[in-house]
Order: structure tokens, then C-alpha cells, then sequence
């Protein structure tokens, strides 16, 4: 479980403020899986199992990361981004 966060400016967040990050990013994940479905742009060759395998992948997600049991970078850009409001760039310019 992730007790704590570093930001690209050195903060370490934990507690209630990493929480409510983590909040954050599994609701972001929960709201674009379920637009994601009901906007159904999939190809016309994907099954409908196939698109509720997505959906339900996509809800697990979302309570794995509000769990703090999700890493990454992907994570932690949108971790890093919701906590400073800098969006980090993977690679240096």
C-alpha cells in the first residue's frame, strides 16, 4: 500500500492529502471507463464481452489505485499533477 508520495518538487505527501489524490485519479479512471463504454467507440469487430472485460478491468484499476496498490509512472504523473498542478514530462526537453 503506498504509505507515501514524492512529488517532482521534493514534497513527500501522505495521509489525507495522498488519499484524496488517490481519490482523485481512481474517479478520473472510473468516469473515462464508463464514457469509454457508453460512448462505444470501439472498433466494430469487438465483442460486447470484450467491452465489458474492459469495463470491469478499468473499475478494478480504479479501486486498486484508490487502494494505493497501483504504481507507476502513468500513476505518478497524474498523481504528481493533481497534487502540484505541473504536469512532468516523462522526458527532459
Amino acid at each position: 500500500m503506498l504509505k507515501q508520495f514524492r512529488t517532482h518538487d521534493g514534497q513527500v505527501i501522505t495521509g489525507e492529502p495522498l488519499q484524496r489524490a488517490l481519490n482523485h485519479v481512481a474517479n478520473w479512471y472510473i468516469e473515462n471507463a464508463y464514457t469509454v463504454r457508453t460512448e462505444d467507440a470501439y472498433a466494430s469487430h469487438v465483442s460486447e464481452e470484450r467491452k465489458e472485460l474492459n469495463l470491469a478491468n478499468q473499475l478494478a484499476l480504479a479501486e486498486r489505485i484508490r487502494a494505493g496498490n497501483e504504481s507507476g509512472f502513468w500513476l505518478w504523473q497524474r498523481l504528481n499533477t493533481f497534487l502540484t498542478g505541473e504536469c512532468v514530462a516523462m522526458l527532459p526537453k
